[in-house]
C-alpha cells in the first residue's frame, strides 16, 4: 500500500468541509485519485481512529468505527452515481424545434406537390399547352444552334483544307530541296574525291621535285666545294712559290686579291648554268666597289691557261694574266718594291685571301646544313615539270 496516498486521503477525510458530505462521494473521490479498495478502507479506518480518540463519548462514531473495523471482513460494496437532474428547456430550444419542424413540413409539401400529386392526378389542358409551347421554343433554339454549328464546321473544314494544301506545297518544296541537296552532296563528294586524288598527285610530284632539287643542289654544292678546294690548293701553291721566289729575289709585284674570283661569283655562275631563263635567276648581291688598279687588272684579265669551261663556269687553273704579270715582274727585278710580310714571311694579302677562303667555306657548310629549295631552283624546275 502507498502510504503517501493513504496520508493524503486521511487529510482529505479530516477536512471539515468534506466531513458533512456523504460517504459515497468520498469513496468516489478517493477512487478517482487512484486509491484501491484496501487503501480507501485503511484511510477511513485511520481517520475514524483519530476521530474516536478525540470524541469517545459520541455513540455514532463508535458505531461507524465498529462498522469500518468489521468492513474488511465482508465483500466490497459497489457504489453507483446518482443520475443528474434533467435540464430545464429555454426559449432557444423551442425556437430550434419550431425551425426544424417548419423545414421538414416544407420539404414534405414540395415532394407531395411535385411528385405525388402529378402522378396521381392528370394535368390540365392549359398546363399541357404551356408545356407544348415551351417544348417548341426549345426545339427552335436547338435548330438555331445546330445551324450555327453547321456553318462553323464548314468554315473550319475550309480552313483545314487550305492549311492542308499549304502543308502539301511545303512538303513538296522540302522534298525538292532534299533531292537537290542529295545531288549537291553527291557532286561535292565526287569533287572532294577528285581533289584528294589531285592533292595526292601533287604531293607525290612535289616530293619527287624536292628529291630532284635536293640531288641537284647536292651536286652543285659538291662542284662548288671542289672549286673551293682547287682554289685553296692554288692559293697554297701560290704561297709556296712566293716563298721560294723570296729566297732568290727580295720581292716582286703580285696581283691584288680582288682578281681571284669569290665564292659568290662561283655560285652565281653555277646558278646561271642551271637556270634556263635569265629573268628567273636569283639576285646576287654586288661586290664592293673596287679601286682603280683592281678594275684595270680585271679589265685586262684574259682566260685562264689550262682552264676548262662548262656553262660559263671555269675550273681551277693558272690564269694567263698571272703568267704575263709574272714575266713583267721578272723584267722589273732591278727595282723591286717589297711587300710587307709578317714574321713567317707570308704576305698580308695571302693571309687575307686564305682567311676569306676559309670564311666562304664555312658559310657554304652552314648553307649545306640548312639546305632547302631556293626560289631560283623552284623557278628552274617549273619548266621541266611543264615539259613532263
Amino acid at each position: 500500500m502507498n502510504e503517501e496516498l493513504i496520508n493524503s486521503a486521511i487529510s482529505f477525510l479530516k477536512d471539515p468541509q468534506v466531513a458533512d458530505s456523504p460517504l459515497t462521494k468520498k469513496v468516489e473521490f478517493l477512487e478517482s485519485k487512484g486509491l484501491n479498495q484496501q487503501e480507501i478502507e485503511e484511510a477511513l479506518k485511520r481517520a475514524n481512529d483519530n476521530d474516536s480518540s478525540t470524541n469517545v463519548s459520541t455513540p455514532s462514531t463508535t458505531r461507524t468505527n465498529s462498522t469500518y473495523q468489521s468492513s474488511p471482513q465482508g465483500p466490497p460494496i459497489d457504489y453507483y452515481n446518482v443520475p443528474p437532474p434533467l435540464p430545464e428547456r429555454s426559449w432557444k430550444d423551442y425556437f430550434i424545434m419550431a425551425t426544424a419542424t417548419a423545414g421538414v413540413t416544407y420539404g414534405l409539401y414540395q415532394v407531395v406537390s411535385r411528385y405525388l400529386i402529378p402522378s396521381i392526378i392528370p394535368p390540365s389542358q392549359s398546363s399541357i399547352e404551356k408545356d407544348k409551347e415551351t417544348i417548341n421554343e426549345e426545339f427552335i433554339k436547338i435548330d438555331k444552334i445546330l445551324e450555327q454549328l453547321t456553318t462553323e464546321q464548314e468554315e473550319i473544314k475550309a480552313a483545314n483544307e487550305a492549311k492542308l494544301t499549304e502543308i502539301g506545297t511545303v512538303i513538296d518544296n522540302v522534298n525538292d530541296f532534299l533531292s537537290k541537296y542529295n545531288k549537291d552532296k553527291l557532286k561535292f563528294d565526287d569533287d572532294l574525291r577528285l581533289m584528294k586524288l589531285e592533292i595526292e598527285n601533287l604531293s607525290n610530284s612535289v616530293e619527287k621535285n624536292m628529291n630532284l632539287t635536293k640531288e641537284n643542289i647536292n651536286d652543285e654544292l659538291g662542284e662548288v666545294s671542289q672549286e673551293l678546294q682547287s682554289l685553296k690548293n692554288l692559293i697554297k701553291a701560290r704561297s709556296g712559290t712566293t716563298n721560294t721566289n723570296n729566297g732568290t729575289a727580295d720581292a716582286r709585284k703580285i696581283a691584288p686579291v680582288s682578281s681571284i674570283p669569290s665564292a659568290s661569283e662561283i655560285l652565281k655562275r653555277a646558278r646561271a648554268k642551271n637556270s634556263p631563263e635569265p629573268a628567273k635567276q636569283e639576285v646576287v648581291p654586288q661586290p664592293e666597289k673596287k679601286t682603280e688598279t683592281e678594275t684595270e687588272t680585271e679589265s685586262r684579265k684574259p682566260e685562264r691557261v689550262g682552264d676548262t669551261k662548262e656553262g660559263n663556269v671555269f675550273a681551277a687553273g693558272i690564269p694567263a694574266w698571272q703568267l704575263q704579270h709574272k714575266q713583267q715582274e721578272e723584267l722589273q727585278e732591278s727595282t723591286p718594291k717589297e711587300e710587307p710580310a709578317n714574321q713567317n714571311g707570308i704576305p698580308a694579302w695571302q693571309q687575307s685571301a686564305v682567311a676569306d677562303a676559309t670564311k666562304a667555306e664555312e658559310e657554304i657548310k652552314e648553307k649545306i646544313k640548312n639546305v632547302g629549295v631556293p626560289s631560283w631552283q623552284l623557278n628552274a624546275t617549273t619548266p621541266s615539270n611543264d615539259t613532263n
